[in-house]
């Protein structure tokens, strides 16, 4: 017996970086969906720093580390060896993709949040609420959220950054995109970082961006919803709980079983009438 198929046909847009939208293509692709890849964002290995070498130097001395994305765990893995981490240290991870590729590594993580995958997430870890005089090292890239830091360091912790990846937006050819909006080929549009959006509605053309204004965008935060209604996106978002794979492609089906059907066939009626 085949498959089911619930996004047979339904065009989606996926903006993760290169080389990190494959798990996520191939998952919807077997439910049906037809895939562009265009990536927003490309992740490239941060410079080796003074300031970065002499937090790897002193890791004894760090009570956690804190990885904050599977592309800290990569990057990380260029400038240290997972194998030889300090016994003592405290290893956190910020979602299980995080995890899984910490455990690639062969450094399983100590701690991970059981609910959701952001910064928010990990402060709800009860070893992270009594961090007083306890120091703390987030492995990230550069120019991240602040957030994590800042409450960490109100809860009396000294944290230091070890920036080990940096992000920059990437030259495509926007021809296959170009085509897809003007088919009325795209019906989802997926980001699950507020940088993905920015950066997207910066790559387009002016003659591309009403179409950006008018589409329906799949999130992973409530930040990234905010962030589409100052663009002038008019269409509320559907947000998954997470930014996983499975996590994205469960809010897309429920969503579209729901509604997104009729959404469309609205949509291209009113496209053809005007």
């Amino acid at each position: 017996m085949a498959a089911p198929q619930p996004l047979k046909d339904v065009g989606i847009v996926i903006t993760r970086p290169m080389h990190q939208g494959e798990t996520l293509k191939a998952r919807l692709e077997s439910k049906g969906a037809r895939v562009l890849h265009f990536p927003t964002i490309e992740i490239l290995p941060a410079a080796r720093s003074a300031e970065l070498d002499t937090c790897l130097g002193k890791l004894g001395s760090y009570h956690y580390a804190i990885f904050i994305s599977p592309n800290a765990v990569e990057y990380a893995a260029e400038f240290l060896d997972f194998s030889a981490l300090p016994p003592k240290l405290r290893v956190a991870a910020i979602g299980p993709g995080t995890a899984r590729a910490l455990a690639a590594h062969g450094r399983k993580p100590d701690m991970l949040p059981r609910d959701g995958a952001n910064s928010e997430s990990l402060l709800k870890l009860k070893a992270l609420s009594a961090v007083d005089r306890k120091r703390i090292l987030i492995f990230r890239g550069q120019g991240g959220r602040e957030l994590l830091a800042e409450t960490l360091e109100e809860r009396g912790a000294d944290v230091d950054y070890a920036e080990v990846y940096r992000r920059t937006v990437p030259r495509l050819d926007h021809s296959e995109l170009t085509h897809w909006f003007r088919q009325a080929g795209v019906d989802v549009i997926a980001i699950t970082s507020r940088e993905a959006l920015l950066n997207l509605d910066r790559m387009l053309s002016p003659a591309l961006t009403p179409y950006l204004r008018a589409a329906q965008l799949l999130v992973s935060s409530p930040r990234i919803i905010r962030l589409a209604a100052a663009l002038g996106i008019r269409r509320r978002p559907v947000v998954a709980a997470d930014a996983g794979d499975a996590t994205l492609v469960r809010a897309l089906v429920q969503w579209w079983t729901r509604q997104g059907r009729e959404q469309r066939k609205n949509r291209r009626e009113h496209e053809r009438s005007a």
